[in-house]
């Protein structure tokens, strides 16, 4: 049975939370795989987690200057005044395929013969090799909208989705819900992944959130979090 660390302090941690990015975070319900993750760690280590949502490009900003306690979804470049705790979570982006296609990519330069519909910015977050291997691609397209990325892929206007697992199968799950169909899909390992961080303005707070994690994680709490949002066991990942 996990104890809040003697030195916790009993107060309000005001976190800055990015915009709503389902399931990882869900902002009209005030939860996610990531912000429950967080909202736990603080409450484990003695802290009261309050929220404040707003664009992800502002969190950095607020946090140093002194508005926030806090900022979620924060990598350990950012320029920060304040400390990182250890990685909370990882997005893992694939080139995801309909099983009836068939399709094998061995490399990032193969999505060059394919049509491929990624999520908004993909060409400016996922490096340079990707960058470049979608240069010449007249059939390469970036939405907003992720429920319309499986609902494309699934009606064959598109080869390939680019899309972070866990939010392509928590849509993919409310579209096969919609049309009462399923669908098959492969994911193709093409990207490293992305890991996100907490930033605290205090040392302390941070430490404890830190000790609070690894028994989250030591006790199955955390993989539990992540479970009742997406079966990752049921996942079909080739190359």
């Amino acid at each position: 049975m996990w104890s809040v660390p003697s030195f916790a302090a009993d107060r309000d941690i005001l976190v800055g939370v990015g915009l709503s990015k389902p399931p990882y975070i869900i902002q009209a319900e005030n939860r996610g795989a990531e912000l429950d993750i967080v909202r736990r760690g603080l409450e484990i280590a003695g802290y009261s987690m309050k929220t404040r949502y707003m664009p992800l490009k502002r969190i950095p900003h607020e946090l140093n200057g002194g508005a926030l306690d806090a900022g979620m979804t924060m990598r350990a470049h950012m320029a920060v005044d304040g400390f990182f705790s250890k990685a909370i979570i990882s997005y893992q982006n694939y080139a995801i395929t309909l099983a009836s296609s068939d399709i094998r990519l061995k490399s990032l330069n193969d999505l060059g013969y394919y049509r491929v519909t990624a999520f908004q910015n993909a060409s400016k977050l996922l490096g340079a090799d990707f960058k470049s291997a979608i240069a010449e691609n007249r059939e390469y397209y970036e939405v907003a909208n992720q429920a319309l990325q499986v609902k494309m892929l699934a009606k064959g206007r598109t080869d390939i989705v680019i899309s972070d697992f866990r939010i392509f199968l928590h849509f993919k799950q409310k579209v096969e819900e919609e049309s009462g169909e399923k669908i098959a899909v492969q994911f193709h390992s093409l990207f490293p992944p992305t890991h996100y961080r907490v930033g605290f303005r205090d040392r302390q707070v941070r430490d404890d959130f830190d000790i609070a994690l690894d028994a989250m994680k030591a006790s199955g709490e955390y993989a539990a979090i992540l479970q009742k949002y997406i079966r990752e066991d049921t996942m079909n990942i080739i190359n």
